[in-house]
């Protein structure tokens, strides 16, 4: 009886009393054109004749009627035993998608009216994660070498017996149990102790940004924005109304004082102190703490993204900003897509005090929560020691690949490209020699098989010369040099 109740529901299925058309011939023309459309896809399995007879009051016969032509007409197939299914021989999508067409694409097409938000959101980027992926794609950790196994026990752990626990929306702000166990690490190895309290669980970092650009700015005011400087993240607060108030980066991080000559009455400030993205530099103290004290004296907050600073290769991780913020200006987030895999979508906030309670309340309104059982298995994951054991295998990996990577390339690129290499983080840049185009060499580096970004797309108004960002954490150190020797044929034939 199970296996009849099987396939889709079809609620475009509705017969019309008033049209001239047979019953059947409304049912059949109304199938047929939902596979042209795409919507029953090659190879669904469709009902049983008894239950669409039944869901439109029609005799089984008729419903037959009805799928015996669509099959001589080519559209279905049966397997026996199996049943009814849309034919496998039909492309899987008959007709192009319509996209909303952006400005320019023609007065003949009317665009629908937005919001504002949804009006800036047209003519952004909004790219991240979709990339191929190839060797050398930056910000790629070595997914192959996760500990699958070990976190498949820790989910079946939390989950085993159908816990009811882990299938509610769950405290709004993240599971107790999460936040207790990023406490606890947040001070052990970041230096940064906090309330559990404090700490609000989104999912992942971007939700994190949007929460604080939200809950603390209004469209039209300024936030510090270094250039270059992560191109989701700046469209992100460009789509949420906010100025972007450039700041010049140079070998000491942000250049905190010129931005705070030309716009000291922004509101916020995204900053990566511990390390860069994507010059890969560190702010220094004095910055920090001349960046902190115009924060408290103009009633403005920082943004702190602690960007991959779990892989520090010479000596321990820096300590946070937000560890030396004695007037509690510093909103602190973090994620774990580098240090675990990017599709867990899970970040945080540690919030100061006074934030505590909006924080809360505006992640609830917009995300609810992250799922519960993502967020009870990750907790068992860290609470088992199995989180810090992972961090010191993949910064022993890393830093191995990162040396390969340094001396071959420096061999293998010769005068093709200068390597830069920071001391923390998955990813070089490449400097290229002879004034080549980045943006062009990428796509002769694309056409060999591998990945880049160009320097240039991180470049919102100073230009600086090009260079590719290579990410090494994710090849392995067998196939360094091969890669590499690809790499210096590609940027030669540019």
């Amino acid at each position: 009886m199970a296996k009849q109740l099987e396939g889709p529901i079809l609620p475009f299925l509705r017969l019309d009393a008033a049209v001239a058309l047979p019953k059947f011939r409304q049912v059949q023309d109304q199938l047929r054109m939902a596979i042209l459309r795409g919507h029953l896809r090659a190879g669904t399995r469709l009902p049983a004749s008894r239950i669409l007879a039944e869901e439109l009051g029609l005799s089984r016969q008729t419903l037959v009627r009805v799928l015996e032509n669509l099959k001589a007409e080519g559209y279905l197939e049966a397997r026996q035993g199996a049943g009814t299914f849309v034919s496998a021989a039909l492309p899987r999508q008959l007709t192009k998608q319509r996209f909303m067409p952006t400005r320019g694409d023609g007065p003949d097409i009317a665009l629908p009216r937005l919001s504002r938000i949804g009006d800036l959101s047209r003519d952004v980027s909004a790219e991240i994660g979709q990339m191929e992926q190839k060797p050398f794609l930056p910000n790629q950790p070595a997914l192959d070498r996760f500990p699958f196994a070990v976190w498949r026990k820790c989910w079946n752990a939390v989950t085993r017996g159908g816990k009811a626990a882990a299938m509610g929306y769950g405290d709004v702000a993240g599971e107790l149990v999460l936040r207790q166990r990023i406490s606890e690490y947040l001070a052990l190895h970041r230096r940064d102790p906090c309330d559990p309290e404090q700490i609000v669980i989104t999912p992942g970092g971007h939700a994190a940004f949007t929460l604080a650009a939200l809950a603390l700015a209004n469209p039209g005011e300024g936030i510090w924005f270094e250039d270059p400087g992560p191109v989701t993240t700046s469209n992100l607060f460009r789509t949420l109304g906010l100025r972007l108030c450039l700041a010049d980066v140079d070998a000491d991080g942000m250049d905190v004082e010129g931005v705070m000559a030309r716009h000291p009455d922004a509101r916020l400030a995204f900053v990566m102190p511990s390390r860069h993205h994507p010059l890969g530099v560190t702010l220094s103290l004095p910055r920090r703490l001349a960046l902190l004290e115009w924060a408290r004296t103009n009633d403005a907050w920082v943004i702190e993204d602690d960007y991959d600073s779990e892989f520090r290769y010479d000596g321990a991780p820096l300590p946070s900003m937000r560890s030396i913020d004695s007037h509690d200006r510093v909103i602190y987030v973090g994620s774990f897509s580098k240090a675990l895999y990017p599709g867990i979508r899970v970040g945080y906030l540690v919030l100061p005090p006074q934030l505590i309670g909006v924080f809360r309340n505006l992640s609830a309104l917009i995300h609810r929560s992250v799922p519960v059982e993502t967020q009870l298995a990750l907790a068992e994951f860290i609470g088992g020691g199995h989180f810090a054991s992972h961090l010191r295998r993949m910064r022993s990996l890393y830093a191995e690949r990162r040396e390969a990577f340094i001396a071959t390339g420096r061999a293998t690129l010769g005068g093709a490209a200068r390597i830069d290499c920071s001391d923390s983080g998955l990813n070089a840049l490449a400097w290229l020699e002879d004034g080549r185009n980045d943006r062009a060499v990428q796509g002769a580096v694309r056409d060999a098989g591998l990945q880049c970004y160009p320097l240039s797309d991180y470049a919102i108004a100073t230009a600086r010369p090009g260079a590719l960002i290579l990410g090494y954490a994710g090849v392995p150190t067998d196939r360094m040099k091969p890669y590499l020797l690809r790499l210096a044929e590609a940027i030669a034939r540019t």
